[in-house]
C-alpha cells in the first residue's frame, strides 16, 4: 500500500514526536500496530498542512479569498492567475484553484482518511493513543470539508480510500457536508483530552476541536448551540488573551488554541507572502485595500502592531504583519495560528446578540476593544451592535484563514460590500468554479452556476 510510505516519509519531523521511525518499520503491515509509526502518519498531517506557497492549509485561504473580497490587492499587474482572484472571474482553468485548493485540499483528506481506516476499530494501540491520534484525524477531515464548502460550495464527500469509488464520486450538498463535519468534530470532542500530547500547541486537544465547531455552528446560525461551544473554551480558563498584540501570533502565545509547527525552514508561510524581502526594491506582493486601512479607529492597537508600510517611488503600501518573521532561516519564533480565543469571544458575543442578550454580548465585544487600546463600544440595540460586530470581526480577524470573505457570505453581505468595488460583480461570484480539469476527468461532477 504505497500511501502508507507516503504518510510516514513526508512525516520526518521529530519535534511532533521526539523520536523518528526506524527504517524496517516502514512498511503497510506495521504502521497502525506501533505507536511511533502511527503517531509519524498522524502528524505528517500537519507537515503536509504547511508548505511554502499559499495552499488551502497555509496562507492559500488568506489570500485568495483577501484578493476575492475587499481586504488585499496584487501588486503583480502581469499575472492573470492574481487578476481572476481579484477581479472575482475566476477561470474554472486556474492552476492556484486545480493545484492548491482542490487537489491539495483532497490530497490532505486523503491522507486523514488513510489514518482514520487504520486506526478505527484498533486494538494494537492503547486506548488512549489511538484514541488521541483518530481525535486529532477527525479534525483535520473537518477542517477541510470547511473550507471546501465555504469556497465551493457542494463537493464529493470523501471518507474513505477507495480510489475507484473516490474518482467517480459526485458533489454532495453542502448541507449533508457540514453534518458530516459536525459528526466528525462531536467525535473528536469526545476522544480528545483538555491537554496537549506535547508541551506545545501544535497537535489538538478537544477545545481545538471545539473551536471549529463554534465557528460551524455561527455560520448556521445555530446561535445557542455556537454559545455554548465558544463558553466551554473561554470558561476553561485553559486560554487568556495576550495584552500586546504583537505577541499574538508566537509559538508562546496563550491566546492559541491550535497552531501548527514550522517545519521546513521558515516560520510561517504568511510570514513569507506578506512581508517584502530584504533584497526587493518592490512593493509588498499583497498590500491591503484602502477599504480596510481606513476602517481602523483613530488609536487601534491592532494597526500599529498587524500593520506594516513600505513606501516605493513615493507611494506607501500598507501590508498584514500579523507575522512579523518572512525571511528563511531565521529562528523559528512564530507558529501558524490556526484557532484563538479572540474569534472566540466575538462568536460568543455575536450568538449573544442574536439571543438578545445584549449587556453579555456588549461585555464580550468590549473585551476584544480593550486589548485594541479602544473604549467600550457605543451601540446599544441589537441592530447596532450587530454592525458593530461585523466591524470588529473585520479589524481583528483581517487577513486571517478568509474570515471576510465567510462574514460577508454567511451575512448576506457579499453583493452590498463588493458589487460597488467590483466591476463585473454577480452574485453566483460568493462560490469559486470546479477546476475544468476535474469535471473533464470525472462526469459526475457538475460546474457551479456562473461559470
Amino acid at each position: 500500500m504505497p500511501l502508507l510510505f507516503l504518510l510516514l516519509t513526508t512525516s520526518s519531523c521529530r519535534k511532533f514526536i521526539e523520536v523518528e521511525p526506524p527504517i524496517d518499520k516502514l512498511s503497510a503491515e506495521v504502521v497502525f500496530t506501533d505507536v511511533e509509526t502511527a503517531t509519524s502518519a498522524v502528524t505528517g498531517i500537519y507537515t503536509n498542512m504547511l508548505v511554502t506557497l499559499p495552499v488551502i492549509s497555509s496562507g492559500g485561504v488568506t489570500v485568495y479569498t483577501g484578493l476575492t473580497s475587499d481586504e488585499l490587492y496584487s501588486s503583480n499587474t502581469t499575472s492573470t492567475t492574481l487578476a481572476e482572484f481579484a477581479s472575482n472571474a475566476i477561470s474554472p482553468g486556474n492552476s492556484v484553484l486545480k493545484n492548491d485548493f482542490w487537489q491539495k485540499g483532497f490530497n490532505l483528506i486523503y491522507h486523514a482518511n488513510a489514518c482514520t481506516e487504520g486506526l478505527e476499530n484498533n486494538t494494537y494501540l492503547p486506548v488512549q493513543v489511538r484514541d488521541q491520534l483518530l481525535g486529532e484525524v477527525y479534525l483535520c477531515r473537518a477542517f477541510i470539508y470547511y473550507y471546501f464548502v465555504n469556497l465551493f460550495g457542494d463537493v464529493p464527500l470523501l471518507l474513505k480510500t477507495d480510489y475507484q469509488e473516490n474518482q467517480k464520486a459526485a458533489r454532495t450538498a453542502t448541507t449533508t457536508v457540514y453534518g458530516q463535519i459536525i459528526t466528525d468534530l462531536k467525535n473528536a470532542q469526545a476522544l480528545l483530552g483538555t491537554s496537549y500530547p506535547t508541551n506545545e500547541r501544535v497537535r489538538p486537544n478537544k477545545w481545538a476541536a471545539t473551536a471549529l465547531l463554534a465557528k460551524v455552528y455561527l455560520i448556521l446560525g445555530q446561535w445557542t448551540l455556537a454559545e455554548q461551544e465558544s463558553s466551554s473554551i473561554i470558561n476553561s480558563g485553559d486560554y487568556s488573551l495576550e495584552p500586546d498584540p504583537n505577541n499574538v501570533f508566537l509559538a508562546t502565545s496563550n491566546e492559541a488554541i491550535w497552531q501548527i509547527m514550522p517545519t521546513r525552514g521558515y516560520n510561517t508561510t504568511e510570514g513569507l507572502t506578506f512581508i517584502p524581502a530584504n533584497w526587493s526594491s518592490g512593493p509588498p506582493n499583497f498590500p491591503l485595500t484602502d477599504y480596510l486601512i481606513s476602517s481602523f479607529e483613530t488609536d487601534d492597537l491592532r494597526k500599529s502592531s498587524w500593520v506594516s508600510s513600505k513606501t516605493v517611488q513615493g507611494q506607501t503600501y500598507y501590508y498584514p504583519h500579523k507575522y512579523k518573521i518572512g525571511a528563511y532561516g531565521q529562528p523559528v519564533t512564530e507558529y501558524y495560528m490556526v484557532f484563538r480565543l479572540a474569534e472566540q469571544y466575538l462568536i460568543r458575543s455575536e450568538s449573544l446578540t442574536w439571543q438578545q442578550k445584549i449587556d453579555k454580548a456588549k461585555n464580550d465585544l468590549d473585551i476584544i476593544r480593550k486589548r485594541a487600546g479602544l473604549p467600550d463600544t457605543p451601540a446599544s440595540t441589537t441592530e447596532e451592535l450587530l454592525a458593530a460586530m461585523a466591524h470588529e470581526r473585520r479589524i481583528e480577524l483581517f487577513a486571517e484563514w478568509g474570515n471576510r470573505w465567510i462574514d460577508l457570505k454567511r451575512t448576506k453581505k457579499s453583493a452590498d460590500v463588493l458589487s460597488p468595488i467590483k466591476a463585473g460583480w454577480q452574485p453566483t461570484d460568493t462560490l469559486f468554479p470546479i477546476p475544468l480539469e476535474e469535471i473533464q476527468r470525472n462526469p459526475s461532477l457538475a460546474q457551479n452556476p456562473g461559470y
